[in-house]
């Protein structure tokens, strides 16, 4: 008999993902979604029939009460329901865990939350509440229909999984975040930008406040949007960089056969996966920002097209700024390895 030839094979390359499904629902994809606006929906409910017991009801002072027949306003019933639902089918899409959504949420909520504590006298036990019940109602449900990501898991293999693990990096980033809220907002009330422009286009109750603020009291009222900042464009970027020696090459560009999908991705995507990461989550959660902050400015007494587009646009410019400062603290060396 013939010897048996024996041919060595090196081991396959697998590229980690920064967000996996994990272990699959067996509930059938089509129901997810519906299921989660259904927890969604029942959870803010709740919570907001037991907050309510506590609360002195401010909100409704302040708010705009639609007609009967006004379905298109962004601050009507059908529209505030079709955000929500809209919201809450993008995070699946984009296979947003808990923490994910969470960070998320508080994003999203932290621009009407500020207004509300700063300008409209709404105090801070309601702001509370407010940004609270919506973080719950959206992470709860999400906790039990999806697994967490790579990044949120501390037994998955990650190059970087030390800086996702030390203290230090993650307060430090955290206060830079903090830090960048602190000057977008100090300084537009300083150069009397921001004052003036809510006075033009909202009917702003008192300025008592703003011109009583410091940049403490700004740190307190956006703390936990520094962290929530930190958890989601900072965080994602770094699990996103594949292990030494795991990265699977990329085929090379050519223009002449390539789709559009490749060729936006060749040519303006960054081609490093962590900065094309970060980018992406910059991006999702501007537009996240804006829409969320546009329509719930928009449900206030006074408020004009213009401002709620304007005061959008202070909290994304904040943002930009903020993910282009991870874009250079997050640079690491392709050799280093931790000891």
């Amino acid at each position: 008999m013939a010897p048996t030839k024996v041919i060595e094979r090196t081991e396959p390359v697998v590229a980690p993902r920064v967000h996996t499904a994990g272990v699959r629902s067996r509930l059938p994809a089509i129901l997810r979604v519906p299921i989660l606006v259904f927890l969604n929906l029942s959870i803010r409910t709740m919570l907001w029939s037991v907050a309510e017991n506590f609360l002195v009801p401010e909100l409704g002072a302040i708010s705009k009460v639609p007609a009967e027949d006004d379905v298109w306003s962004p601050y009507s019933p059908p529209a505030r329901m079709a955000m929500n639902i809209l919201t809450i089918t993008m995070n699946w899409y984009f296979d947003y865990d808990f923490y994910d959504v969470a960070a998320l949420t508080v994003l999203t909520n932290a621009p009407y939350a500020y207004l509300l504590a700063t300008y409209y006298e709404i105090s801070t036990l309601t702001v509370a509440a407010h940004v609270n019940i919506e973080v719950f109602a959206i992470a709860i449900p999400t906790y039990f229909l999806r697994s967490r990501s790579v990044a949120h898991r501390s037994n998955a293999p990650l190059r970087n999984r030390f800086l996702l693990n030390s203290v230090q990096v993650q307060i430090s980033n955290a206060l830079l975040a903090i830090g960048v809220y602190i000057v977008a907002i100090w300084g537009a009330l300083k150069l009397n930008i921001l004052n003036s422009f809510l006075v033009t286009y909202f009917d702003i109750p008192t300025l008592e406040s703003a011109h009583l603020e410091t940049p403490l009291a700004i740190a307190i009222k956006v703390a936990i949007a520094g962290v929530a900042a930190k958890e989601f464009l900072l965080n994602p970027s770094i699990a996103a960089q594949p292990l030494s020696g795991t990265a699977t090459p990329e085929a090379h560009f050519n223009p002449a056969t390539a789709t559009l999908t490749e060729t936006i991705k060749a040519n303006v995507l960054p081609a490093d996966r962590r900065k094309r990461t970060l980018f992406q989550q910059t991006i999702i959660l501007n537009a996240f920002v804006f829409a969320s902050t546009f329509q719930r400015c928009m449900t206030l007494n006074g408020s004009e097209v213009y401002g709620a587009v304007g005061y959008s646009a202070l909290w994304v410019a904040a943002n930009t700024v903020l993910s282009l400062w991870y874009a250079w603290v997050g640079d690491t060396s392709s050799d280093y390895e931790p000891l």
